[in-house]
């Protein structure tokens, strides 16, 4: 029947929806009891900030999530603010729009999924190419915060938009029948939801709800973000959905100590002549490589070759038997939405934010360091990367300020393209027919987790035994004390032995080599990065850490 008229048959079955209305305990009941499993939401509405959120149209409202989430449905976030109109759909607008949906997801804790990002008119084919192409390329350059770009469109814009890499799937609009984009094409490929038909005064209760139709081809959202990385003492439940990271960690150290017990886990063997030794590997060192799964095992290609290389191989023996043991998997389970390919970070005391797989491998390559010189795994490797950046923002904007563009660059958060040191200038082109943006490559979080790392690495070198929870009790000692924390941007200059930053700045510049060697990983083999771009970025980290 969709050949005939996009919505297809209204009164099929499906497990999803969306609606302006805010989900309440009465409404997830009754969503539930009919079969739905899925739930579409707004993530802003224009004016919000001037609103109590009881006033709100169709924003998400505070604790909304939360129930949605601990009553057994999952959700999926939409932005949709002045998107009816052509002129709606400016570049400038773009950055603003996608500044205001990762912050409302932040804000919200939702963790990184698919934003879709409506547009709710009849575009003709043209226009896709001569503005709503551009809003999309934009939104996917200033996004961030780990977030991807979905649509909510036609089937011919969405199509179009997915085809040129400027959105990875798509919440289809078929319910307007009478869009051009929805006559004569097909659904397409990357569609994950499509929205067919519109029931007013749901089940009499003064509300409406669209139906939607779920693919399954990527999951919902089903959590939102813990507050924190673990209290000060240990919660030794055994819900280990509701327990935070730290927690988690320690209830696997434990069971890797009882499989430790059992010969199952914990010790390599080091062949010798004609025979070998087994040795004992301690447990917070095994904890370190499993939490780092993401980039030494899952990352796939040449990623996981270069951080097996840049940190350590993977210990695959002990992953398979805790992933196929009872216990080990089900606290693994809940673990992978903080060192998963898709992860979320955990919160310190700060209200920093912390990536705790990237933690985990610096960490180890600090401790190692053997092929590659430890810091190129941690500062060195996202300073390099930033350089890069910086190298093609000055050559697309030859009379840029080369300071404010390091100050840009280094150190900052998400909302970097908004910073005056880059705001107006060209941040993204088609490069050889390839569009090509600049990065946060050596962003606030990534220096974070690099200041973390060394001082674990410093702790864990010093030859502190085998207790089962040395790990955990590490990080639960580090990450709930506000005055260590509020040096772990200078434990960057530390280790270079720099107090200041005309220290710290000269020896970043002097301590490595920028031009050869590692650092073409880092520059993507290119080998135009002048020596000014060098010094300025080093001068820059020297004084954000600092």
């Amino acid at each position: 029947m969709s050949l005939l008229t996009s919505k297809g048959d209204p009164n099929r079955l499906c497990v999803a929806c969306d609606t302006r209305f805010e989900i309440t305990a009465e409404r997830l009941a009754t969503l539930k009891a009919d079969g739905y499993r899925i739930v579409g939401r707004y993530l802003t509405e224009p004016g919000q900030d001037k609103l109590d959120p009881s006033e709100y149209f169709k924003a998400i409202r505070p604790g909304e999530l939360e129930r949605i989430t601990a009553g057994g449905m999952q959700f999926f976030p939409i932005f949709q603010e002045y998107s009816t109109k052509l002129s709606h759909f400016t570049v400038e607008n773009s950055r603003k729009h996608a500044q205001s949906a990762r912050e409302a997801a932040q804000r919200l804790g939702i963790p990184p999924t698919y934003i879709y990002f409506a547009v709710d008119f009849d575009a003709t084919d043209d226009q896709v190419s001569s503005t709503i192409l551009p809003y999309f390329r934009a939104i996917l350059s200033s996004l961030g915060g780990g977030y991807k770009v979905g649509i909510y469109a036609s089937r011919n814009i969405c199509t179009r938009i997915i085809e040129a890499g400027c959105a990875g799937c798509a919440f289809v609009s078929d319910m307007s029948t009478g869009f051009s984009g929805n006559l004569g094409f097909p659904i397409p490929n990357g569609w994950v939801y499509d929205q067919f038909a519109e029931i007013s005064n749901y089940r009499g209760q003064g509300w409406d709800l669209d139906r939607v139709a779920y693919s399954d081809r990527m999951d919902a959202v089903s959590y939102v973000h813990s507050s924190n990385a673990g209290g000060a003492t240990v919660d030794q439940g055994t819900d280990y959905t509701s327990l935070s990271p730290i927690d988690l960690i320690w209830h696997l150290e434990k069971r890797f100590d009882e499989l430790r017990g059992q010969g199952k886990v914990g010790q390599d063997y080091v062949p010798s002549g004609d025979s070998g030794t087994w040795i004992t590997v301690p447990t917070w060192r095994c904890m370190l490589n499993y939490l780092s799964k993401a980039y030494l095992r899952d990352g796939g290609g040449e990623s996981t070759i270069n951080w097996s290389i840049s940190a350590e191989s993977f210990r695959s023996g002990d992953a398979v038997t805790l992933e196929s043991d009872a216990v080990a998997s089900k606290i693994i389970a809940a673990l992978d939405r903080y060192i998963g390919l898709q992860r979320e970070s955990m919160k310190d005391v700060n209200k920093e934010r912390v990536d705790l797989a990237h933690v985990c491998v610096t960490t180890l390559g600090y401790l190692n360091g053997l092929v590659i010189p430890k810091t190129w795994t941690g500062w060195a490797g996202d300073l390099a990367s930033t350089m890069s950046n910086i190298q093609d923002v000055m050559d697309w904007n030859p009379d840029a300020d080369l300071h404010a563009v390091c100050e840009a660059l280094v150190g900052r958060d998400e909302t970097y393209l908004s910073h005056p040191g880059i705001a107006n200038l060209i941040t993204g082109k088609y490069v050889n027919g390839v569009w090509k943006s600049i990065s946060n490559s050596c962003n606030r979080d990534d220096l974070c987790c690099d200041g973390d790392a060394i001082l674990f690495a410093q702790r864990f070198s010093a030859g502190n035994g085998g207790a089962t929870h040395l790990l955990s009790q590490t990080m639960r000692d580090y990450y709930n004390d506000a005055g260590l924390l509020a040096n772990r941007f200078k434990q960057i200059a530390w280790s270079v032995g720099a107090a200041n930053r005309s220290d710290a700045a000269a020896a970043f510049r002097n301590d490595e080599n920028w031009a050869f060697g590692i650092a073409r990983w880092f520059l993507n083999g290119r080998k135009d990065i002048k020596d000014e771009i060098v010094n300025a970025a080093c001068t820059a980290l020297a004084e954000f850490v600092i």
